[in-house]
């Protein structure tokens, strides 16, 4: 087998150690079906294809006009697989980090430690401080922002259908650990058949700020697509040193990127970084409460929404 090349079993046991296992989670929650054999649909044209048979049966928009930034962002997608945005106002961003300074925080690998203060890190083992949904969508501007309407054009465009407002997080990763961890090692996003990841940046992101990498192209390249994290020097190899990307930038930085490409968020070398994130799934993933909890706002696309907002 060449390098790169993944056998059937290595992604089939990527989620699920044994059929036994795969059908108790099936039985707990009816989307972990689908979420536990993405693994199994590897290849780009085979994930459009299922996608696009997905995106038929989904809600569309009656009279779609996308203007032609939405267009130019979906092309450079589909082909880079990461494009830059439009940073956001300063002020915007400031305000919504000082509301998150103001809301505990918790570290998704030692649940046990509970929460803790954005600057109070419950371990010096903790690398990162990650929000609960409930918290981010109360945030100033985070709704508003998630539904930018030009964002959502791309979605629809890129999708073929209304998009699933998806597993939305906001977390602080903190410098001076002794490893990286997690979504800081190179991985893909097996969360949807289909979709992209908005990040903004809350803070200054310099190199030594834990900067998210991403390998342009990878996202159209069926080689280590296996829900494993894979060394640095594995993935460079594979696709080629020249297609990394490193984004740094001011606080209120946008990109975004379809995330089956490799990437990772650098663990920082000093500091602490603030991030905020959204997908745009074609069909939704088991990452956001079971039962939607905001109420109805006639502002936002029920549709998009309907993971988070009531219907009624």
């Amino acid at each position: 087998m060449r390098e790169g090349q993944v056998g059937l079993v290595d992604r089939w046991r990527t989620r699920i150690p044994s059929f036994r296992t795969f059908l108790e989670r099936a039985q707990t929650d009816g989307r972990l079906a689908v979420y536990d054999l993405l693994p199994l649909v590897w290849t780009p044209r085979a994930r459009d294809v299922v996608a696009a048979a997905v995106a038929f049966f989904q809600p569309k928009s009656l009279w779609p006009r996308p203007g032609n930034q939405a267009r130019s962002w979906a092309r450079d997608l589909a082909w880079q697989g990461l494009v830059p945005l439009p940073a956001l106002d300063g002020e915007v961003a400031a305000e919504i980090r000082q509301y998150f300074q103001g809301v505990p925080c918790a570290d998704p690998y030692r649940p046990q430690l509970g929460t803790f203060a954005w600057d109070q890190p419950a371990s010096d083992e903790t690398n990162m401080g990650y929000y609960a949904v409930q918290d981010i969508l109360a945030a100033p501007h985070v709704m508003s922002l998630l539904n930018d309407p030009t964002l959502l054009d791309v979605a629809e465009l890129y999708l073929g259908c209304k998009p699933v407002l998806d597993n939305i997080g906001c977390w602080w990763s903190y410098g001076d650990r002794p490893a990286a961890k997690g979504t800081q090692r190179y991985h893909r996003d097996w969360d949807s058949l289909k979709g992209f990841k908005l990040f903004i940046y809350l803070t200054d992101v310099g190199e030594e700020d834990g900067p998210h990498v991403f390998v342009r192209g990878s996202h159209r390249d069926p080689r280590l697509a296996v829900g494993q994290a894979q060394p640095d020097d594995v993935v460079h190899r594979v696709f080629g040193a020249d297609k990394v990307a490193t984004v740094t930038g001011a606080a209120g930085t946008r990109f975004i990127a379809d995330t089956f490409g490799f990437h990772k968020g650098l663990l920082p070398g000093r500091g602490r970084r603030l991030m905020l994130t959204a997908q745009y799934n074609v069909n939704p993933s088991p990452h956001m409460p079971r039962r939607p909890w905001l109420p109805r706002d006639s502002h936002f696309d029920p549709d998009v929404n309907r993971l988070v907002m009531k219907r009624r």
